[in-house]
């Protein structure tokens, strides 16, 4: 039980997000096929009407997004994990303002300090939330869903970001370039999602000056300059196009 309990977290957030992502894949092929797509003489019908019953079974999404908070409270209350202490840091970090420190350098430098300050969202909302409900957070379940979609669009960038440096480590950034593109997409999007919905959430647990100035907050931590991501979405097509098929196997 104590190993399952260590991958708990991680396997909701895979269960949730993956069941999730299908669904979203199969409704565009069904678009691509037009009326085909809901013919059974062609691929995309049955995925479309199968792929409905994985955010139900094996764990419920509703429930495993209370589960993701719940176990994450649970083990930074045990101790397991340091959530406490990086609350304390974050409070210090926003009393003290921005720092004018140099950033660190390299080619994706800019995208760990976006992953580090989507971490800082969470932490900021989370400490919102517990601090209006204490105990009692677990019946407010759209603020946990909120704060469980936080946490696994955060998961999901920061696997992104390691599998492609990991890629990049053993092939060289030539070779692995589209998959740079594909993690640097789905980082600027994924963030424009926590954004969103960390707005929202801060505006259902504060009011007035507080809202206001943990907003502010709020755009510091996800500061960012835009991103071509027309243009990289391009050349992620043109390299499925390319080898018509998923072009990251084995990589």
């Amino acid at each position: 039980m104590k190993v399952f309990e260590e991958y708990a977290i991680a396997s909701s957030i895979s269960k949730v997000y993956g069941s999730e992502l299908l669904d979203f894949v199969v409704d565009e092929a069904v678009q691509i096929f037009g009326g085909y797509g809901f013919h059974e003489d062609y691929p995309v019908a049955r995925s479309y009407r199968d792929s409905r019953v994985n955010r139900i079974f094996e764990g419920n999404n509703a429930i495993n997004r209370m589960l993701i908070i719940q176990m994450l409270m649970k083990r930074a209350t045990s101790g397991a994990l340091p959530l406490m202490q990086a609350g304390a840091k974050l409070r210090d970090e926003i009393m003290a303002g921005p720092s004018f420190e140099e950033p660190p350098g390299g080619d994706w430098a800019e995208e760990e300090r976006i992953l580090a300050g989507v971490k800082k969202v969470f932490l900021l909302v989370a400490g919102a939330a517990l601090e209006k409900y204490r105990e009692r957070l677990a019946d407010h379940q759209e603020i946990v869903a909120a704060l469980s979609d936080i946490v696994m669009e955060s998961y999901a960038i920061e696997s992104s970001l390691r599998r492609v440096q990991k890629a990049e480590a053993a092939r060289g950034a030539a070779s692995t370039s589209v998959m740079a593109d594909a993690a640097r997409v789905f980082l600027h999007d994924a963030t424009d999602r926590i954004e969103v919905g960390a707005r929202s959430t801060l505006a259902a647990l504060l009011e007035g000056d507080m809202l206001r100035t943990q907003l502010a907050v709020l755009r510091r931590f996800l500061k960012r300059d835009p991103a071509d991501t027309v243009t990289m979405r391009q050349r992620v097509s043109a390299a499925v196009l390319a080898g018509d098929r998923y072009p990251f196997e084995g990589r």
